[in-house]
């Protein structure tokens, strides 16, 4: 390919890729820029028309709060006015806003008044209580017992919230057309007891909110969505999806499952979403009314094609100027490679009949150019003129090599044989070192094993002297403990002397009690005889004053007085003789008590004397310990000597080891000073074998080259004489 060819290539190619690639970066960003100002702005848009529909909504929460404060203070009322005034609020507020369908009390039994004095009364159920609804649903405004709305269980189950709530959308037939509504309700707390006694509520349409939501055009062709917390349509342009569940409509593909995930994500945070699907740019905004911890969500959409119509338009305009860019371009540079081609083909033409031509140097190029290539032109002209000069001193100084390279040759070759014979000489040498060198090696192994033995014969002589070390230390505790066992036998001797002194005094004075104890149980014989007497005699005296009763009963009104000293007797007798058996049962019991002792008191002097013998044999036990244990601390002291011989002998040992290791380090460290040198030795000699081998090698090549340069010489001096120089 020609040179202009590839300039125009190139740099069409070059300004092609950087206009392409500036203009792709600036289209990218500026499409990024655009779709966040399209998220800011929706979202900016939704989140203000968000704020108007919770507004809307608060102001129906707000009527809801006023009437239920007005009845917070129903004691201000007069009881037969208290019905009445309130219904009068209900009808004034459903009369002036139009937006509400219906509203309603219900109070918790007995609550503003007595509900029986109403019973059966109009608004009210069977007991009277009070739960008035005025609605419009025929199209003017009635009154109603809250039990006619349908949806009275949900209010009568949230009348124990302590906090406002606002319900999910639904249906409801008014005049004959289905309505969307949802209600409000508030508690009705009483002031004096903070109790709360019933509900108010408000069911209202959406129609002005619809309104609000109509008027959202995002870019002026978007639309927006109100949903409830539970996901259903409340308005939206497309009325026949109204009161359908979002994810159970067309919208929910059209959404998409990911940021429809987002949408309820943020919903349940009470955070906005953002999203784009199928050429749809999406925005979820959420909002709260009041107090009510259950959030609605307004959602908005736009089409990419509307919304980013300007970045289109732009890339269309930039692609036609990329377009345009080229083509002017192109010709500009076709031009500009053309004057900058010329010049250079004269001078390839020029260079081309030098080469493959005459080989003519004489010739020069003519550039009247002032710029590179007028330069490049003129030290052409001045590089074929050194040239030219050059040949001519190559010609000039080519015969002069010539006879120089005759007698290089010639001289190298008697170099050569000469290096060849030192080669050897160094060869052999080298041969001499390396055995010289085996010596030393095996040598200096032969010290290093016996240097290895002496090492663990010095461990084995340390490990024996602190073995002996260690015995004498356990030998000298041990005497330690013998000397130590040995007092404590000649005390024990002592104690059991002192024991078997004391054993035998305790045997004699228990004996002596013994003694004591049978006396008493002598004595105690006697005394179960004389009681026996006093028994007897006893017996005798109570006979004998039954017999004087008897006689004095006999004698009649003079024997009175005998009577009564015969009675007297009779119980001094009976009285004797119960005393007389109570002795006798504590003698018994003594006697009994003195024969235990007896037997305890003879099984005790066993004891003694079998604690006496024991002690006896315990005292010829210790004498004989004792005597072994002295024999032991004899032979202990005599180990001891032998054993402090044995280490004096092994520290002489460990000196003659140690001076022996010292004796083979110095031999090793002379062997290994003497192998360094002979390793030294031997590399010098490598590095000269090597080095010789090298010059050999290079002689050779200097030989060889000799002749090539010979015949490089002749053909030089051919080819320069085909240069035309003159």
């Amino acid at each position: 390919m020609k040179l202009k060819t590839q300039l125009i290539l190139t740099v069409s190619a070059m300004m092609t890729v950087v206009i392409v690639s500036v203009s792709v970066v600036l289209l990218t960003q500026a499409r990024s820029m655009q779709t966040q100002a399209v998220y800011e702005n929706m979202e900016n848009l939704t989140g203000y028309y968000s704020m108007r529909i919770q507004n809307q909504f608060e102001n129906y929460l707000n009527v809801t709060k006023s009437i239920a404060d007005v009845v917070n203070s129903y004691s201000s009322f007069d009881v037969e006015e208290r019905r009445p005034s309130f219904d009068a609020i209900l009808q004034g507020i459903m009369e002036s806003n139009q937006d509400f369908i219906g509203m309603f009390y219900l109070l918790k039994p007995d609550t503003i008044d007595n509900d029986a004095d109403y019973a059966g009364t109009a608004l009210t159920d069977e007991s009277g209580r009070y739960m008035t609804y005025i609605t419009r649903t025929r199209g003017f405004i009635e009154k109603h017992p809250l039990t006619v709305y349908k949806l009275y269980d949900d209010v009568y189950n949230s009348i124990d919230l302590n906090s406002p709530s606002l319900s999910n959308p639904y249906h409801i037939d008014l005049s004959g057309e289905s309505v969307f509504v949802a209600q409000f309700c508030y508690p009705i707390i009483d002031v004096t007891t903070e109790m709360i006694i019933g509900q108010v509520g408000i069911i209202f349409n959406f129609g002005r909110t619809t309104g609000i939501v109509e008027e959202i055009r995002p870019y002026g062709v978007g639309h927006a969505l109100l949903s409830s917390n539970d996901g259903q349509i409340v308005t939206y342009y497309n009325e026949s999806l109204v009161g359908q569940f979002i994810k159970e409509t067309s919208l929910n593909d059209l959404i998409g499952e990911k940021l429809m995930s987002e949408i309820d994500d943020g919903l349940r945070l009470g955070e906005s979403a953002l999203g784009y699907n199928n050429n749809i740019f999406f925005c979820s905004y959420p909002f709260y009314i009041g107090d009510i911890t259950t959030p609605w969500y307004l959602i908005t959409s736009a089409p990419e094609d509307e919304v980013i119509r300007s970045v289109n338009t732009l890339t269309q305009l930039t692609i036609i100027i990329i377009i345009a860019t080229v083509l002017i371009s192109a010709v500009i540079i076709f031009f500009v490679s053309d004057h900058i081609a010329k010049p250079l083909v004269r001078i390839a033409l020029t260079l081309k009949d030098i080469s493959e031509g005459e080989r003519d140097l004489t010739k020069t190029v003519n550039v009247k150019d002032k710029n590179e290539i007028g330069d490049l032109a003129r030290y052409f002209n001045a590089t074929i003129e050194k040239i030219k000069d050059l040949v001519i001193t190559i010609k000039n100084q080519s015969i002069q090599l010539f006879g120089i390279g005759n007698d290089l040759a010639s001289n190298m070759s008697e170099t050569a044989a000469a290096i060849n014979q030192i080669t050897i000489n160094i060869q052999n040498i080298k041969s001499r070192i390396i055995n010289q060198s085996a010596s030393v090696t095996e040598t200096n192994a032969t010290m290093e094993q016996i240097t290895a033995n002496i090492n663990k014969l010095n461990d084995h002589i340390e490990n024996q002297t602190s073995s002996v070390a260690q015995s004498s230390s356990a030998i000298e505790q041990m005497l330690m403990n013998i000397k130590s066992v040995t007092d404590t036998l000649i005390k024990n001797a002592g104690n059991v002397k002192e024991l078997a002194e004391a054993s035998e005094v305790g045997r004699s004075g228990l004996q002596e009690v013994a003694s004591d104890i049978q006396e008493i149980a002598r004595e105690s014989e006697g005394l179960l005889e004389i009681n026996a007497v006093m028994e007897n005699i006893a017996s005798q005296t109570n006979l004998l004053s039954m017999n004087a009763a008897i006689e004095a009963a006999h004698a009649g009104d003079a024997g009175k007085g005998f009577a009564v000293v015969a009675d007297e007797i009779r119980k001094l007798a009976e009285n004797s003789a119960e005393q007389s058996q109570t002795i006798a049962t504590v003698l018994k019991k003594i006697k009994e008590s003195i024969d235990k002792i007896s037997k305890s008191t003879d099984t005790v002097i066993n004891k003694f004397a079998a604690i006496d013998e024991g002690v006896k044999l315990v005292a010829g036990q210790e004498e004989n310990i004792r005597d072994a244990m002295e024999e032991q601390n004899h032979g202990s002291k005599q180990v001891l000597e032998a054993v402090s011989r044995m280490k004096e002998i092994t520290d002489q040992v460990k000196n003659g080891s140690l001076e022996m290791l010292q004796g083979s380090k110095s031999i090793i460290h002379e062997e290994s000073n003497l192998s360094m040198i002979t390793e030294e030795i031997t590399g010098g000699m490598d590095e000269i074998a090597r080095g010789t081998e090298q010059i050999n090698i290079s002689v050779n090549q200097v030989n060889q080259i000799s002749g090539t340069n010979k015949d490089n010489i002749n053909i030089l001096v051919q080819e320069v004489s085909k240069f035309k120089v003159e």
